[in-house]
């Protein structure tokens, strides 16, 4: 089974519209590909959905328990240091990196530019699809 590294993006996109990122979400939850994330992940993913939607926290929480369902979480140290032109997109990389992860499904342009890293490739979630 691929393991793959959700985006904030790719979450955000899964959880408000019906398209190819909630279809890989749901290929996760069925046991077709292992969700590997990081809190870190999560927590950007909860401050999204909380100050870009105002979304209430009673349902960030359900959404984000729901995830944690059918996910492995790793740790990260934060010591990542690839992308310079936004340095928060390492925490994508670590994450796929500690996680022997095999796919970064992301939108997010800095990391789509580098096609690939340690083996890991990186596509849009249309890519699975």
């Amino acid at each position: 089974m691929k393991r793959v590294v959700l985006d904030t993006n790719i979450l955000i996109s899964a959880f408000f519209w019906n398209g190819n990122e909630r279809q890989v979400l749901l290929k996760c939850k069925m046991n077709n590909l292992k969700s590997v994330l990081s809190f870190e992940i999560l927590d950007e993913t909860k401050r999204v959905l909380r100050k870009k939607f105002a979304l209430p926290q009673e349902k960030i929480d359900e959404f984000i328990r729901d995830v944690l369902l059918f996910s492995e979480i790793v740790v990260i140290k934060g010591d990542i240091d690839v992308i310079k032109e936004d340095p928060s997109d390492n925490i994508v990389l670590e994450t796929a990196i500690r996680g022997n992860a095999d796919l970064i499904i992301t939108g997010d342009s800095h990391l789509l530019k580098i096609k690939a890293h340690k083996g890991i490739t990186i596509v849009q979630a249309s890519k699975l699809i």
